[in-house]
């Protein structure tokens, strides 16, 4: 939900509303060059104009639109997800692969719990809707961000760098030649591991999602047909929550 403030801000004809009670003002005084005192008059009269536009918003019931409005979450490429499937599956680590599908479901499962809780043409229907999907887009940039780190550390032979600086280590020499592969392969090592720390971090987020999508699926479930869902709202919160976190994954 938007600040009250941020729905007035956001409104494009609140811009419009401003810029003619601007030109007004400014044509008025340009015009008729009134005293000191009218200005004042004048300026005070399009504060008190400005003051109650949010008011007028209120009245008509547009400001509650606004807040409550749900934004638009674009839906995954179907070529996309197919092609992170194949990916992901291809990868010898099989958490990815099996959060994926693991995500498909949890998400389907919320959306036919959701339908036969809610009518579709509610304010708390869509809420809960977007923000399931916004967590579920989230996760799957998450899986997009795994197989890229795995593609990129796929070149990297951890047993052979590990092998080979066990080599130099027993070697004798102290020549610069020696520091410079140590170096270097210490470089690519600390590349893999890093890349590593990334996917787990990805991984860890992803199965916070999934938990999410459970707990909100089961207390909606727990909700008796054509009544409100309060007893989900703690759950919805840490959804949403997780959602309003969704622009930091993979960063």
């Amino acid at each position: 939900m938007k600040s009250w403030w941020r729905a007035v801000v956001s409104y494009p004809p609140t811009w419009v509303a401003a810029g003619v009670l601007g030109a007004t003002v400014w044509g008025m005084i340009s015009i008729f060059d009134p005293p000191g005192l009218l200005v004042g008059v004048l300026v005070g009269l399009a504060a008190l104009a400005a003051a109650t536009w949010p008011l007028t918003m209120s009245a008509t019931g547009t400001l509650t639109k606004l807040q409550f409005a749900v934004p638009r979450i674009e839906e995954i490429d179907p070529a996309e997800l197919v092609t992170l499937t194949v990916e992901l599956q291809a990868l010898d680590d099989t958490q990815p692969a099996e959060q994926l599908e693991a995500l498909q479901q949890k998400r389907e499962s919320l959306v036919k719990v959701l339908t036969r809780r809610l009518d579709a043409g509610e304010l708390t229907y869509s809420r809960y809707l977007a923000t399931a999907q916004q967590v579920y887009n989230a996760a799957l940039h998450n899986l997009q961000e795994v197989a890229v780190a795995y593609e990129s550390i796929s070149s990297i032979d951890e047993s052979y760098i590990e092998r080979r600086m066990a080599e130099l280590a027993t070697d004798d020499s102290d020549d610069e030649s020696k520091a410079r592969e140590l170096d270097t392969l210490g470089q690519r090592l600390e590349l893999r591991t890093s890349q590593r720390r990334k996917i787990a971090r990805l991984l860890a987020q992803n199965e916070s999602a999934l938990t999410a999508l459970n707990r909100t699926t089961t207390a909606l479930a727990d909700v008796p047909i054509g009544k409100r869902p309060e007893d989900a709202d703690s759950a919805m919160e840490a959804l949403e929550e997780l959602a309003a976190r969704a622009s930091q994954y993979a960063t």
